[in-house]
């Protein structure tokens, strides 16, 4: 397997008793120490906290994998091809000479994570799975080596070639011998004594050795051995890495302690259409027909707007493109192409477009409706009439992308960043990437602007805290910030806590974390997610959370936008005008439903702009929860602990009114 993809023919088939040698093995097993101590070593030359996680999970993972080849022989699958040691030996000196010259961290880990998927694979004994394992290592190695290019514009072009996917923290999957990351939890609660009896998080000071390719492979062992990770209190919960051997000796030797996996969630906005997986991407070097988006009062080009046009709706089959400073877009399409269905979703500031049944010309221009702050949406025709000082007394914190505190209709009282991958740096401010979000939430809780150059929330006279979740680099929320963030929220004297967000994974972390909360005295009200109809998300799934659907309003957004795309039976036998959002996940879990559909509120920046979905019902609910609250002060002053938090769900969903829709859709309705 010296260039390491050898034919299957061309190898003898493997008999009962064949084995891969763990002796032979030696050769790879000193190189994939070394490679541990390259990496190791690389920690001082990428300071970034989320760069030396990364980086160490990697020694971590090749640390142990050195331990268990350097064990018993693996045998081989019979009638499968009798891959050898040598052949293993030579695959890993193919795709060392082609790792060597990298100076990249991301391609780094990229091509190490094929490396160790080889010899997951190598593992398993399967001569016709090693053998495509090598073939791929090969096309990767190739990739990087290929003509005369320096190792970086190699290793971007395997990123694109698809060779080398990039490495997500989400997306990483543990192997049998390989460190993954735990939220550790008492049986019951968020605090005990057999928490607090666990090894601490290392000092951020600690020196690191230079190399360990020097170690054997009991050593090796020794300093792989399991990690905390972080620690939000002494005996609080722990984020830790951890074999699944650790997993099962940590369940004998604190027995006290739950092992759960770390879980990630994303924003409850709805999603925007998009085109098939294969077709995603810059279309611009194919593109034959130009387009312009362009405001549909000035007719000045609108920039960043995002279209998308689908020739076959069904297969998601089209072209899509942004506009440029000229409103110009270039698609894949041939002139006066037919186009199913046409979306434009406008920056912030404008509405989106719909159009189908249509063909798209050549210069076509598509007009965006600005906002008209003056002309009120479906949240604006509820609670519109609310008091500025609706909600005083009350503290709402809201758990997302964070805040822009700088808005000038926004009041920010405090907050904080949980992102253990950042070392909670930043702030409670907005994520750099997509940090729109909260602030969008913060503006229906709690904007104090005024027509005709602004929007009043529901509740604007609550003191609003911010505790950001999401992290700066984009991506998802871990499950282990989250229960920091309520946990803060608690401490901070929230009533309620706004989670605007959601995943398809039962995660009983969360779920410990909101519990904690009630029997504190704090409600948690979650976004039921948006999955055209599918099952509740969690948290809102879980009976602890009040869980909020999405409702929508004809005639409150304007005809031909986008938004009309998500009003889709069922309509109100009390009001046909009424419906429930297209996006909204349903089920007998809905507690509550709240107006979701082209809701206005405030980006970061200090404009307004134009989000659907049940992360925009879940705050309104939550204001008109605040709102009711604050009219009983004899509720809040109540001691904080369950029976507060059962007063204010005795309140709440006594107040809450039906539209006719059936239970699935609205739960008990719609707060005043």
């Amino acid at each position: 397997m010296g260039k390491p993809q050898p034919q299957a023919g061309k190898l003898a088939t493997a008999v009962e008793g064949d084995v891969l040698r763990a002796a032979a093995l030696l050769p790879s097993i000193t190189r994939l120490q070394a490679l541990a101590g390259d990496f190791c070593g690389a920690v001082t030359e990428n300071p970034s906290l989320p760069e030396q996680r990364q980086i160490l999970r990697r020694v971590h993972s090749l640390l142990n994998l050195s331990v268990w080849l350097d064990g018993p022989d693996i045998t081989l699958k019979p009638g499968s091809p009798r891959v050898t040691a040598a052949h293993v030996n030579g695959a890993v000196d193919y795709c060392l000479r082609a790792y060597r010259p990298l100076t990249l961290l991301a391609p780094k880990l990229a091509f190490v994570d094929l490396l160790l998927d080889f010899f997951q694979t190598a593992l398993g004994g399967d001569g016709h799975a090693i053998v495509a394992a090598a073939g791929r290592l090969r096309t990767a190695a190739d990739a990087l080596q290929a003509g005369e290019t320096p190792a970086e514009t190699g290793a971007d072009a395997a990123f694109k070639a698809g060779t080398m996917p990039r490495y997500r923290l989400s997306d990483f999957r543990a192997r049998d011998w390989e460190a993954a990351e735990y939220v550790l939890l008492p049986i019951r609660g968020l605090r005990s004594p057999a928490l607090a009896e666990l090894q601490q998080a290392p000092s951020a000071d600690a020196p690191l050795s230079a190399s360990v390719a020097a170690l054997s492979a009991e050593q090796a062992a020794h300093l792989a051995t399991p990690s905390i990770l972080h620690s939000s209190h002494e005996d609080g919960p722990k984020l830790a890495a951890l074999t699944q051997s650790d997993v099962l000796r940590l369940k004998i030797s604190a027995p006290g302690v739950r092992v759960l996996p770390q879980v990630f969630y994303e924003p409850a906005r709805s999603p925007m259409l998009e085109l098939a997986p294969a077709l995603r991407g810059d279309t611009a070097a194919e593109a034959q027909l130009r387009v312009r988006v362009v405001d549909a009062a000035t007719r000045q080009p609108v920039m960043g707007a995002r279209l998308v046009a689908f020739t076959d709706f069904a297969a998601r089959l089209g072209a899509e493109g942004f506009s440029d400073a000229a409103g110009e877009i270039q698609l894949a399409l041939a002139e006066d192409q037919k186009i199913e269905v046409l979306v434009v979703y406008g920056p912030a500031g404008y509405w989106g477009l719909y159009r189908s049944a249509m063909k798209l010309e050549e210069g076509a221009r598509l007009p965006l409706q600005a906002v008209d702050l003056g002309i009120p949406d479906h949240l604006q025709l509820l609670y519109g009439a609310n008091s500025p000082s609706a909600g005083e007394g009350v503290t709402v914190g809201v758990i997302d992308t964070g805040i822009d505190a700088s808005h000038p209709h926004l009041a920010l009282a405090g907050g904080a960043a949980f992102v253990v991958a950042e070392s909670d740096a930043g702030g409670p401010g907005p994520a750099a990437v997509e940090g729109g979000h909260g602030t969008h939430v913060a503006g229906i809780l709690a904007g104090r602007g005024a027509a005709p150059g602004g929007r009043r929330g529901i509740a604007p006279g609550i003191k609003l805290m911010s505790y950001r979740v999401f992290p700066n680099a984009g991506g998802g929320a871990s499950n282990y910030d989250i229960i920091r963030a309520i946990d803060r929220g608690v401490a901070d004297g929230c009533d309620l806590l706004n989670l605007s967000f959601g995943g398809e994974v039962r995660d009983e972390a969360v779920r410990e974390a909101i519990k904690d909360a009630f029997d504190k005295g704090t409600l948690c009200l979650a976004a039921s997610g948006n999955d055209r109809r599918g099952s509740v998300s969690y948290p809102a799934r879980w009976p602890e959370a009040l869980a909020v659907a999405a409702v929508g309003r004809l005639g409150s957004f304007p005809a031909g936008s986008s938004e009309e795309l998500d009003a889709q039976a069922p309509f109100s036998p009390l009001d046909a005008s009424l419906f429930a959002a297209g996006f909204s996940n349903i089920g007998n879990e809905i507690d509550l439903a709240g107006p979701g559909v082209g809701i206005v509120s405030t980006v970061p920046g200090g404009g307004y702009g134009v989000m659907s979905g049940t992360s925009m019902a879940c705050p309104a609910a939550a204001g008109a929860a605040a709102a009711l609250l604050a009219r009983h002060p004899e509720v809040l002053a109540m001691p904080r602990d369950s029976r507060r938090a059962i007063e204010m769900l005795r309140l709440l969903n006594t107040a809450a009114r039906s539209m006719g829709f059936a239970r699935e859709y609205e739960g008990l309705g719609l707060l005043p």
